[in-house]
């Protein structure tokens, strides 16, 4: 500790940016707050209901168990699971709010420190070289079905899902059973830079070239989309669109109706209950039976500085703690399966 905080003490500053998986954004900021708890001095955007779910955040303050009287920055850009493992083995600048100032929108390209994902690294083809890979939970991915989507709809297969995938749209009763339901449900995809997309196509067995739409307020109807839609992006469409399919994890898909238009997949639900914002029984995730998930993953280069390494450590933490009364992610303590690969055979823990 004393070597951590003599390395502070000859610095201004210490600046910490993370990038990565936004399916964790709402654990990540319950715990770099608890972190900097009554030293947190400013953020931007301003505390506020919304702020957990902003995928750019900027915090100021001090931690004086890490860093002394030092002023600590961290900043956050959520940009993906995919993304984030990118950054730090290219060394890419990501765009980040330049300030903990509230309400300042300038922007600053840095790069940088630490990743979240959804993924391993081995996933990506950004393999090498190899990162330092620390693993805190796992996280339930959800198809949800648009509200305009036939009321029948309530479960979708493996196989459903590759032939939705490789079409871009089937008719209604394909996927409900009802012959009436004869309307098109259209493939909202994740772009390419989110590790969900990655879970979905691995534990659905889709190995081909999705077909797949957004939807056109303008037009009132669906358009073939190039590249896919971020997160908050689906979380906003489901609600006006006409019927579609995509999937979210549960800070978002909780936003679509309450949660009401999750679906089962194959015949399997995330938890016992219906879904809810403040607390579930993931049972079905921690005994095998709903096995569409991915783990949680902090990356940093193993070249990175003592301070980095004692944030990444405090975070995980701090993260641990969050997940105990999380109602969206799950504790890997909890878990008593385990699996090698997004997509891979789920077996007891030994």
């Amino acid at each position: 500790m004393s070597t951590l905080l003599f390395a502070a003490s000859v610095q201004a500053q210490v600046d910490i940016n993370l990038s990565g998986a936004v399916a964790f954004r709402e654990t990540a900021y319950r715990a770099i707050r608890a972190i900097f708890g009554p030293n947190l001095t400013s953020q931007n955007p301003a505390d506020a209901a919304a702020t957990p779910g902003e995928l750019k955040l900027v915090w100021t303050g001090t931690i004086p168990e890490l860093f002394g009287g030092q002023t600590v920055t961290i900043r956050a850009f959520y940009n993906g699971a995919n993304a984030g493992i990118q950054d730090l083995t290219q060394n890419r600048n990501v765009e980040f709010l330049q300030s903990s100032t509230p309400g300042d929108t300038n922007v600053i390209r840095l790069p940088a420190d630490i990743a979240f994902s959804s993924v391993f690294q081995r996933s990506t083809v950004f393999t090498t070289p190899v990162l330092e890979d620390l693993r805190f939970g796992v996280t339930p991915v959800f198809f949800v079905k648009s509200s305009s989507a036939p009321a029948g709809l309530t479960n979708i297969t493996s196989q459903q899902y590759r032939t939705l995938a490789a079409n871009g749209s089937v008719p209604g009763w394909f996927l409900t059973g009802n012959t009436n339901d004869t309307e098109l449900i259209y493939f909202i995809n994740r772009d390419p830079t989110a590790g969900q997309r990655t879970i979905t196509q691995r534990e659905n067995g889709f190995n081909g070239n999705p077909i797949f739409y957004t939807w056109d307020a303008n037009l009132g109807q669906f358009v073939v989309d190039p590249t896919g839609r971020t997160s908050t992006q689906i979380r906003d469409l489901l609600p006006i669109s006409g019927p579609a399919v995509s999937y979210l994890t549960g800070v978002d898909a909780i936003r679509v109706n309450g949660g009401a238009n999750i679906l089962a997949h194959n015949g399997n639900r995330s938890t016992l209950g219906d879904y809810s914002a403040v607390a579930n029984d993931h049972t079905p995730v921690i005994t095998g039976r709903y096995t569409q998930w991915g783990y949680e993953h902090i990356f940093n280069r193993p070249t990175a500085s003592q301070n980095i390494k004692a944030f990444r450590d405090r975070l995980v933490q701090a993260i641990d703690v969050d997940l105990e009364t999380s109602a969206f992610s799950i504790p890997i303590s909890k878990l008593k399966v385990e699996r090698a690969a997004e997509g891979g055979p789920v077996s007891p823990v030994e």
